[in-house]
């Protein structure tokens, strides 16, 4: 099996001319600007997530857990925390992966 880093190099020959004619310098250019992309809609996807999760409760995700009173347990609100909780990890995993991206 061949080495995933690796790209043959007569695909490396045909695909470069093509890459060139949309502006990108390297395959990896193509790559990092493509998954650049998918990160950002994936950001983007679970930020709307977390809007609307702050306009049904009407206040921030901090605010509406730090008011739980223990005991107090309502299905649907504790469904929406997690979900909420789940978005906002998902947006900072995905910022940490475009950074990383970034630095290669």
């Amino acid at each position: 099996m061949k080495n995933a880093h690796t790209f043959d190099p007569d695909f490396v020959r045909l695909a470069t001319p093509v890459l060139a004619e949309f502006g990108f310098s390297s395959i990896k250019e193509l790559v990092v600007e493509q998954a650049n992309l998918m990160l950002q809609a994936k950001i983007d996807h679970y930020e709307a997530e977390s809007r609307m999760y702050e306009s049904r409760y009407g206040r921030p995700y901090e605010t509406l857990v730090a008011e739980q009173q223990v005991g107090a347990e309502e299905c649907k609100l504790d469904d929406d925390l997690n979900d909420w909780r789940f978005a906002k990890e998902a947006v900072v995993l995905y910022r940490n992966k475009m950074r990383e991206i970034g630095s290669a």
